[in-house]
């Protein structure tokens, strides 16, 4: 009798995501993808809702509650350093916008299990001078590498930018108690986590899938109703278009999330949607898939003049050999 073949890690974990259990799960295999991803608490979550945490193996059981409990920990001392933040900024007239994971952790009303890497929140332009002189007030100092501001005490790095409207509708005023925040619309959510990881990051053309963020996604098209044809014409040039596409493809294929009638037929986005799941599932048979992509995307990035002229010959050598072996893969796969 031929044995059914065990899963393999991507499919696996995107089930647990589901709250299923696949047969013969390689569970190793899919805890290693979890962390790699930053699921692991969710992962747990989802199965515990979905009543089917009994189905896991004890010691798998308990490690995936034990990261949960953790993640918990570390996500009520994230929303205190929030909250502070936001008192601060309320103090001197600003409600601040809130972006990313921020906004979950604010309006949740329990401790979020999503892994929160930063705060992030944004401000108008105007404003960005005086709330980022408030916040150096309460200790916060500017990162090494520039990408934000923190506190050794604090658990998470906040970061501050000026706030850019995108055309799909004005923040809303939300308050909580005495603290007032700005939340934009889901659509908004959204078009953020597309453009930075499809084509801010290049994800796109190098074949890369953000899962935490593919999650967010499904998650909030669940909770709340977003025009994606909208969003999607919404965006300029035909390579931002079709990464939304994409994007909405995948969302489909791995967690049933409704999209409109059409999307995804045209060969093109089939062929990329297929590359990088193909990729993921096959890293060694998907490597020339893998180094094709980061070869287009380097020479997109590193042609121009701009990045040439700004970047010394070392700075430059390293970050090509960066794009070129996917060393700022980070949680992406």
């Amino acid at each position: 009798m031929l044995m059914k073949p065990a899963p393999n890690p991507l499919d696996a974990l995107i089930a647990g995501l589901c709250g299923r259990v696949v047969d013969q799960p390689d569970w190793p295999a899919i805890i290693a993808l979890a962390n790699q991803t930053l699921l692991t608490p969710a992962l747990f979550a989802s199965l515990e809702q979905a009543g089917r945490i009994g189905d896991v193996p004890g010691d798998v059981r308990d490690y995936l509650q034990f990261i949960r409990d953790c993640n918990r920990e570390r996500n009520v001392r994230l929303r205190l350093q929030l909250e502070e933040a936001v008192a601060t900024l309320n103090a001197i007239g600003v409600a601040p916008v809130l972006l990313k994971g921020a906004v979950p952790l604010f309006l949740s009303q329990t401790v979020p299990d999503r892994i929160t890497s930063d705060i992030d929140l944004a401000v108008a332009a105007r404003d960005e001078p005086l709330a980022q002189a408030c916040l150096e007030q309460l200790g916060y100092v500017g990162v090494p590498d520039g990408r934000g501001m923190a506190r050794d005490r604090d658990v998470g790095v906040l970061e501050l930018r000026a706030y850019r409207a995108d055309g799909l509708g004005r923040p809303k005023l939300v308050q909580q108690g005495k603290l007032s925040v700005k939340i934009p619309p889901a659509q908004s959510r959204a078009l953020h986590w597309i453009v930075h990881d499809l084509l801010k990051e290049g994800d796109y053309w190098r074949g890369r899938i953000d899962l935490r963020h593919m999650y967010d996604l499904a998650q909030l098209a669940e909770s709340e109703p977003i025009d994606w044809a909208t969003l999607r014409a919404l965006l300029a040039g035909r390579s931002a278009r079709n990464a939304v596409e994409m994007q909405l493809l995948t969302l489909h294929r791995f967690f049933g999330t409704s999209i409109p009638p059409g999307c995804g037929e045209r060969l093109t986005i089939r062929f990329q949607h297929w590359r990088r799941v193909f990729a993921s599932c096959h890293p060694i048979l998907g490597a020339p898939l893998r180094l094709a992509g980061n070869l287009f995307w380097g020479a997109r990035r590193f042609s121009r003049v701009h990045d040439l002229a700004r970047r010394n010959p070392v700075h430059l050598a390293r970050r090509i050999t960066a794009v070129l072996l996917n060393k700022d893969l980070r949680s992406k796969i």
